[in-house]
């Protein structure tokens, strides 16, 4: 059931409307339920495997609770990671190593063929992981007590709206909102029509549209000229994250709309004047759960200036790698990470601090701005492109010029003029959220919103859906 389709849209009304019918003590055992259907609808088989590995983090992390030692809860912890991280790497990974090996074997002379596995990936399987992973460690730490009803923990599991494709909520965020009675009132439900409007809005009316012209230049990026290949990266950049935030603002509709709150996954990524900026702006959820669980870790910046970088280069790498079972994914956050150890390095050297974007004037936060936007772009490349031969060709296909002349392509002029719309047209999202439509305007504001909706509803998956 996708977020844009008829299909959820009936499952999610009568999610709405038989959780108002409900005495208030069974609401939560009717969204944990809904939570299950929601994920059967994508891939049965798999709810055994959540259900395996909610088990073993739950009592786990209730065996840790009981032990006054760190020492003595670290054996547990590790079995539970080994467990967690051992079913992401074996269902997401295995044949991208199976196939690492084959192509050294070929390159060393060797005549070994990788068997061709059939694994299916379970749908998100790397968000309710990291979920996962983060309440063992709150647990081990004693910065968290663990549930003692394994309901309410698989009820924080399971709460569809977050459970495909984010974002990554920590236990600490949602754990204490299950047992609340599900109450309702017009300031949630105001704020969840919304959410779900704006993200609506971006998916159909922007997303989906760039798609189509993205999706045909990477194809074939040898078969279109320098401008057809610009345009394709800018729109994806902006075709990614008017995507991956709209489903990010619908899940925090539906969630409040259901009576719940989830944190914000985006403030404005493309405003960011520095690539530290732009991590602290983008899949902030993610962003936050490697600083704590990996960056911290591995020792932060404790460890003098080179162990800072290593774990700054590091961390997204590995992040690079979360997103996806390809090296196209590793040089992404490769990428990613050398520029933000060289705008470290920059400030270290110069021993000053990176500055708010509030604190510079108008002139240098516009250049900024557009520096990392363009540094961000060009990781997206990698990010898209299926192969390395593929980022290569685009990247070719921009700085070698080209004697084609650009085809009647819609897009060409499409993306840029909706891309500045959608900028223009973004100052005004504070006020959209606070919209609070009254009389016949609630009539209005609904038949809008359903006609958008009945209209663009398609099978067009979200990006983050493959990670």
């Amino acid at each position: 059931m996708l977020f844009n389709s008829l299909t959820f849209a009936a499952f999610f009304l009568l999610t709405v409307l038989v959780l108002h019918l409900l005495p208030v003590g069974r609401r939560n055992g009717w969204l944990l339920g809904c939570g299950f259907l929601f994920y059967a609808s994508w891939s049965p088989p798999y709810i055994a495997l959540l259900l395996v590995t909610a088990a073993i983090d739950y009592r786990v992390a209730i065996q840790m609770a009981s032990l006054p030692e760190r020492r003595q809860r670290r054996p547990w912890l590790v079995g539970s990671l080994i467990f967690s991280l051992g079913s992401l790497l074996y269902f997401k990974y295995t044949n991208m190593f199976l196939g690492t090996a084959g192509s050294l074997g070929h390159l060393l002379g060797l005549s070994f063929t990788p068997p061709a596995l059939r694994i299916v990936l379970p749908l998100g399987i790397s968000f309710y992981t990291f979920e996962t992973i983060s309440y063992g460690v709150d647990v081990y730490r004693g910065q968290l007590e663990p549930k003692r009803s394994f309901l309410e923990y698989l009820s924080f599991l399971m709460f569809f709206p977050k459970l495909i494709a984010g974002p990554i909520v920590r236990a600490s965020e949602l754990l204490h909102q299950i047992p609340k009675p599900r109450t309702f009132d017009r300031a949630g439900l105001v704020a969840g029509l919304n959410l779900v409007a704006l993200g609506y809005g971006k998916k159909v009316l922007f997303a989906d549209n760039f798609a189509p012209f993205v999706e045909t230049v990477f194809a074939n990026p040898l078969g279109h000229n320098r401008w057809m290949c610009l345009v394709a990266a800018y729109g994806y950049s902006m075709q990614v994250y008017l995507d991956f935030s709209a489903y990010s603002d619908i899940a925090r509709g539906c969630a409040r709309l259901l009576g719940y709150e989830l944190p914000v996954n985006f403030n404005r990524p493309y405003a960011a004047v520095s690539m530290a900026d732009f991590w602290g702006r983008w899949h902030m959820t993610l962003s936050r759960w490697l600083r704590d669980y990996l960056y911290i870790p591995l020792g932060g910046n404790k460890g003098g200036r080179f162990s800072t970088y290593r774990n700054l280069f590091l961390t997204m790498l590995l992040g690079g790698l979360w997103h996806g079972a390809s090296w196209t994914f590793v040089v992404w956050g490769a990428l990613n990470g050398a520029f933000l150890l060289v705008e470290r390095a920059w400030h270290d050297a110069r021993g000053t601090r990176p500055r708010r974007g509030d604190a510079m004037p108008a002139g240098e936060r516009l250049v900024r701005g557009i520096v990392v936007f363009h540094l961000i772009t060009l990781t997206r490349v990698f990010f898209r492109a299926p192969t390395f031969g593929v980022a290569i060709d685009l990247l070719h296909g921009i700085v070698a010029p080209r004697s084609r002349a650009a085809s009647a392509e819609a897009g060409l002029l499409l993306i840029p003029l909706a891309t500045v719309a959608y900028i223009a047209a973004s100052r005004f999202r504070p006020a959209l959220e606070r919209l609070a439509p009254r009389g016949w305007t609630v009539i209005a504001y609904a038949g809008l919103v359903g006609t958008m909706f009945v209209f663009g509803a398609s099978q067009a998956e979200f990006i983050y859906f493959h990670f």
